[in-house]
């Protein structure tokens, strides 16, 4: 037979009681949290800050700032980071400030790119995407752009009038 004796003191009583309460805490905070997370992405709700793991979540994230875009991408592929941004990067990376994202602490990293192909643009351009580049799910930089020779790049938040093409006379 084997007896067990343990000498409990008050103090050890209060630091577990203490201890368990924290943990329960701790819990009772994260399940929350975690609850409201998951009803956001069945609704289909999705931001610049959200985890975008599915194809269904980027396009809902184009679909949020007003893009249609074909739900099949038209490319994606891998793409590093430049470790030092010339002036074609750092003009990119501030139209990304302009919209909340930062490219900076990426630099020398690899990334996801997708390009999706829009159905319609507000001036009525074909040929028109929207590019998400992405890493480990999360949003690092968007863009829409023309890849004509006369073309445009501006961020995902920016939505041009219908008139504002080049061709349309100023009232």
């Amino acid at each position: 037979m084997i007896v067990f004796a343990a000498k409990v003191s008050v103090k050890k009583v209060v630091a577990g009681v203490l201890a368990f309460g924290a943990v329960a805490l701790g819990v009772v905070w994260l399940v929350p949290a975690a609850g409201t997370m998951d009803a956001q992405a069945a609704s289909g709700e999705v931001d610049m800050s959200s985890k975008l793991k599915t194809n269904e979540q980027r396009v809902a994230l184009l679909e949020s700032y007003g893009w249609q875009v074909d739900p099949e991408p038209r490319s994606e592929r891998e793409v590093q980071i430049p470790k030092t941004f010339d002036d074609t990067y750092q003009a990119y990376n501030a139209i990304q400030l302009g919209q909340g994202l930062d490219l900076t602490p990426y630099q020398g990293k690899r990334a996801t790119l997708y390009t999706y192909e829009l159905l319609s643009y507000p001036t009525g351009e074909t040929g028109v995407t929207a590019n998400l580049l992405i890493r480990r799910n999360y949003l690092i930089a968007a863009d829409i752009s023309s890849a004509e020779a006369d073309g445009f790049v501006h961020g995902l938040t920016e939505t041009p009038a219908a008139d504002s093409t080049p061709d349309a006379p100023s009232p």
